[in-house]
């Protein structure tokens, strides 16, 4: 994405500190303003945590960036480039794009509610492959280890 064309299309001032934060979250995908604010930090010290929020509140009002809210974890924010949803493990908090088609569910909300709708939001949240893997071992091991302390009991 030309960050700079994207940026004067909204009418927005391209600065060193806008283009370094679209820049940091275009490389993580998704990413928390914490975050971010500690990345850019190295190559601009000059800039605070609140220019970060700040400029990160002004990209999402112009959608260039979108705000990612799942219940309990912190939010996160990426470039507004296609219509996904995301899946999100609550174990190890690993955060993925789905990409589904939303035509025939559009519709039926549409239908449904009256209303014109133009954009989804939604994280479905779960347990990654890895942590249900993960967790799967533990609980063998538990087992495992309970099987073995009972036989030296007996």
């Amino acid at each position: 994405m030309n960050f700079e064309r994207e940026l004067k299309i909204k009418k927005l001032k391209v600065t060193p500190q806008r283009i370094a934060i679209l820049k940091e979250i275009e490389s993580s995908g998704h990413i928390g303003i914490e975050e971010v604010y500690e990345k850019i930090k190295k190559k601009y010290p000059s800039t605070s945590l609140a220019t970060v929020y700040k400029n990160i509140a002004i990209l999402c009002g112009a959608t260039i960036l979108r705000e990612i809210k799942a219940p309990g974890h912190k939010q996160k924010f990426e470039l507004s480039q296609d219509k996904h949803v995301h899946v999100m493990c609550e174990k190890c908090g690993k955060l993925e794009d789905l990409h589904i088609d939303f035509s025939s569910l559009q519709n039926n909300c549409m239908q449904i509610s009256g209303y014109n709708l133009y954009d989804v939001s939604a994280v479905f949240l779960g347990t990654c492959p890895r942590c249900l893997r993960h967790n799967i071992i533990s609980n063998e091991k538990v087992e495992q280890s309970y099987h073995q302390s009972t036989r030296n009991f007996l």
